[in-house]
């Protein structure tokens, strides 16, 4: 009889199709034993799909804690599927990458947070003041820094945001740096150790995520993938997390207030926002403007107390940590009122892979539900092109690469087209009238296409001369070193956009450290260069003609 009533739920949940995330096996509730003496139970439930939680639901936040490999990361993908369903837009901060697999089907535009930036310095809305206050409460929490660190901080913040105001710009995480130069050079030593530590700690989130700014209001009407492995630290990935909900925030707040929860957040590992983060205030206001947030981590207590308050759905999987034990039981139970803690406890300690105890706020009592197994693969073809483009690649080089994945042409292309429109991949047409011409693509480019994209094909001609050289484009140095014996060379490449007087200083300081400096310039502004010293200038199109390097390293002045 026991295995007729399985098959019958198993073929309930089969005419479900792929639509439900799995079935409620069991809730707890109150049975009569002998002597009229009642206790709590869990009582077997058939038939009853999971998916009933987000029928009706006026709080739109989930928590969901286990132990790893316990299920979590699969039931949140059968969520988030789930939701999209329904019509709610999705945005998913993945520091390990696990949701590649649900992009495709959910229709996700999927982003690299190394190069998808969130300038943390933009106002949004702020005074100066107030903004270099509000990142300094950030820094000392993220990288716990003390008061010393956090006044000097403040200091430098205000006076970057006047330095750079006067020229009508705002400043990043590289002009902090610099201010940290400038007040070294009229301070004491004690100061000059602060900003020292300052400057060292804070240099890790030198880099294009914290520089450019992602179309927030694009992110939040359609579903979007955001790739945190890229920033290889926890502190970068915290002040990430936060710039990004503090941008959600702030869109949010001028959007207006909408009661149906139409867009969620989904953070992996949400531990490292730690107490008193912006996820709080998104849970505790974010109802009211249909924003949602699903928390994820090992510890439920690691979770920011209000998201955990806010929460109309708590899901736990297996624990086996004591402390973490008694915390989930007491707050699921409310109290050992009956033995009723006890029932929670040894359900939360015989929980198997893929099942969870839930608490639904809706609902007095807690349930075990059974998650399915989401069928989903490993990878997506915008994380693939992505790959393939993180140094500039031909169109041809790029359909090989993906192909071999087992990707269409026609997918490949139809897919190129959105990455372009929402600013993931850059392409720029190559027309030198040589072998490079063409269509070429770049990933999230730190400068122009036109300027990342010839950087690398610079690197390509020189390799295929012979000569040994790496990209380096960065503020700090060239565009490309390439070596001749023990020598040291620049190359740079030169748009047109940069003013002569730049130019020139830019060369001073190249020649400063580099015996000889070769300037590659476009083809159309190569008379703007005439004259110049310190730097041997040739267009692009003779460089690339070039078929020996033989002479034209010489110096400026040969």
């Amino acid at each position: 009889m026991r295995s007729i009533f399985k098959m019958l739920n198993l073929n309930v949940l089969n005419r479900r199709g792929g639509d439900g995330i799995g079935s409620i096996v069991s809730e707890l509730g109150m049975k009569r034993l002998y002597f009229d003496r009642p206790r709590w139970q869990w009582k077997r439930i058939r038939f009853r799909d999971a998916s009933e939680w987000f029928r009706k639901r006026l709080n739109p936040h989930i928590v969901i804690v286990g132990e790893s490999g316990s299920g979590k990361s699969n039931a949140c993908k059968l969520i988030v599927k789930g939701l999209v369903r329904s019509g709610a837009r999705v945005a998913i901060l993945d520091p390990h990458n696990e949701y590649m697999g649900i992009a495709d089907s959910i229709g996700a535009e999927v982003y690299d947070a190394a190069h998808s930036g969130i300038n943390i310095f933009e106002p949004d809305g702020m005074s100066e003041k107030e903004k270099a206050s509000e990142i300094v409460g950030l820094f000392k929490r993220v990288f716990r820094l003390g008061d010393v660190q956090g006044y000097q901080l403040y200091r430098a913040l205000t006076f970057t945001y006047n330095r750079l105001g006067s020229y009508g710009k705002l400043p990043n995480i590289h002009d902090l740096l610099y201010t940290f130069e400038i007040f070294k050079k009229h301070c004491s030593s004690g100061e000059i150790h602060v900003l020292d530590g300052l400057s060292r700690r804070l240099s890790l989130l030198d880099s294009g995520a914290f520089s450019k700014s992602t179309d927030m209001k694009r992110v939040m009407e359609s579903n979007s993938i955001f790739l945190l492995s890229g920033l290889h630290t926890g502190e970068a990935q915290s002040v990430y997390l936060d710039g990004f909900l503090r941008k959600v925030y702030g869109t949010m707040l001028m959007r207006g207030k909408n009661g149906n929860a139409r867009f969620c957040i989904v953070i992996d590992e949400a531990e490292k926002l730690g107490q008193r983060s912006m996820a709080g205030r998104l849970a505790a206001e974010g109802r009211k403007y249909g924003i949602g947030l699903i928390a994820m981590a090992q510890r439920s207590k690691s979770i920011d107390r209000e998201i955990r308050v806010n929460a109309s759905l708590f899901m736990s999987f297996y624990q086996r940590e004591p402390e973490e034990l008694n915390y989930i039981a007491n707050m699921v139970s409310g109290g050992n009122e009956l033995n009723r803690f006890v029932e929670v406890k040894r359900a939360l300690r015989n929980l198997r892979m893929g099942s969870a105890l839930v608490l639904d706020s809706s609902r007095n009592n807690p349930v075990i539900a059974k998650f399915r197994l989401s069928s989903d693969g490993g990878t997506c073809l915008a994380y693939e092109i992505m790959q393939a483009a993180r140094s500039c690649v031909p169109s041809c080089e790029l359909l090989d690469a993906v192909s071999v994945k087992g990707f269409t042409a026609g997918a490949v292309a139809a897919k190129l087209d959105g990455m372009i429109a929402s600013g993931a991949i850059s392409a720029y047409e190559v027309r030198e009238r040589c072998i490079y011409d063409g269509t070429w693509y770049i990933a999230a480019p730190k400068n122009t296409p036109e300027h990342e994209v010839c950087v690398g094909i610079l690197k390509r001609h020189l390799e295929s001369l012979g000569i040994r050289c790496i990209v380096y484009n960065s503020s700090y140095g060239p565009d490309v070193i390439a070596f001749e014996g023990r020598e040291r060379i620049a190359v740079e490449y030169e748009t047109g956009s940069k003013s002569r007087e730049s130019t020139e200083k830019m060369l001073a300081y190249r020649n400063r450290i580099y015996p000889k400096v070769l300037m590659v310039v476009n083809d159309a502004v190569i008379g703007a260069y005439s004259g110049l010293s310190g730097a041997r200038v040739m267009p692009l199109r003779e460089f690339l003609e070039t078929k020996s390097m033989n002479g034209v390293f010489m110096p400026a002045s040969a």
